[in-house]
């Protein structure tokens, strides 16, 4: 297979610790599908500044959200090519690509690639901001340099229903649970502006529930095939590996950083399973 452009993209969206993994290697063992898994470099090359990761972020002047007006012709026509090249290399037609930090670069990636589709997996807040903290204690998500926090506080900051949250985030585990707020948010008001058949969207109980179900909904949405490596993959890797959260009581804190979708992602899976075919399973944002 020759190509000089990629068409229809797959951008795989959700809250680090959400299960972005697990369903991105999903797809992966599809023969149709070319995963890219944090191909971070491929960013960079194009578009240095997106960088918020490397020792060189502060000199790339690297920053978290960038909207349509970052769009710059010359570098997309690089970035296109890059994915391009990942499908010449891979000969499967179907670009997935997931990266969690493009819930903040939402219409930044629609100007870059107008017909991009997305796939959405959410969980619940209090889940997510846990196995953040866990992360952050060896050293692997929130680093001591800060760069990444220092990001999505101002982030949280620039918008008035989240400005005074960042300063009462003092442990990892609130950090965490604000990164999953403002990353939710972000993923949720953009994708309720598109058309229905541009963007899915799961739960990760409901997955790791009904992995089967879930994924007949995904290759549903993709127009592919079922195959038995996905069905095999399943059966050997999809569980639950943590506590589930489903039903926590809140307290008053975790609901003033969590904002107003933690409450509904919180709920016991069972009031959601008569809406699981559900695109919209989690509420838009109103602000």
């Amino acid at each position: 297979m020759r190509t000089s452009s990629v068409e229809s993209p797959v951008f795989i969206l959700g809250c680090g610790r959400s299960g972005t993994t697990i369903l991105g290697n999903l797809l992966a063992q599809h023969p149709s599908v070319t995963y890219l898994h944090e191909h971070r470099p491929l960013w960079t090359s194009a578009y240095p500044e997106t960088d918020i990761w490397s020792e060189r972020a502060i000199t790339r002047r690297g920053k978290l959200a960038f909207t349509e007006s970052d769009v710059n012709p010359r570098k997309t026509r690089a970035l296109r090519k890059l994915f391009a090249l990942e499908l010449q290399k891979s000969r499967r037609p179907i670009l997935v690509e997931k990266l969690p930090i493009n819930n903040f670069r939402l219409p930044f990636i629609r100007g870059m690639f107008p017909d991009c589709r997305f796939i959405h997996i959410w969980r619940n807040g209090l889940e997510v901001a846990r196995s953040i903290e866990t992360m952050s204690l060896q050293g692997r998500w929130f680093r001591p340099d800060q760069y990444r926090w220092n990001m999505l506080a101002e982030y949280a900051q620039s918008m008035p229903e989240t400005a005074p949250v960042p300063a009462l985030c003092q442990s990892y585990y609130e950090k965490g649970l604000l990164e999953w707020r403002v990353s939710t948010q972000a993923v949720t008001s953009f994708l309720g502006r598109l058309p229905q058949d541009n963007w899915l969207e799961v739960s990760y109980s409901a997955f790791v529930a009904d992995p089967l179900g879930t994924s007949e909904r995904l290759t549903d949405f993709l127009h592919l095939t079922p195959e038995q490596t996905v069905r095999d993959f399943i059966q050997q890797n999809v569980r639950r590996y943590s506590e589930s959260r489903d039903g926590a009581e809140l307290t008053q804190l975790e609901l003033v950083i969590g904002g107003p979708l933690l409450e509904q992602s919180v709920k016991p899976l069972r009031s959601r399973l008569t809406t699981s075919g559900d695109r919209k399973s989690v509420p838009r944002h109103s602000g």
